[in-house]
């Protein structure tokens, strides 16, 4: 019977142990999902930022067409 006993025990302790082991690991998985919650919205937030500053150099080329500098000669020519 105590063959019984020690291996019980055994198996009590590897459980607790499996038990530690599954709690740290979804505390780390919730972590992980928080940090990449943060970093996609992060990345939204500068998706739109690019997205208007794109549209704010196109707008800023087709109205500064200015003269060509290949066919304008300069002064002392």
């Amino acid at each position: 019977m105590t063959e019984k006993a020690s291996r019980l025990e055994e198996l009590v302790a590897r459980l607790t142990q499996v038990e530690s082991i599954l709690m740290h690991l979804q505390h780390d998985v919730e972590q992980l999902n928080e940090a990449v919650l943060q970093q996609n919205t992060s990345v939204d937030s500068l998706s739109k930022t690019l997205k208007r500053l794109d549209s704010r150099l196109g707008a800023l080329e087709v109205d500064d067409e200015g003269p060509d500098p290949v066919q304008d000669k300069p002064p002392h020519y």
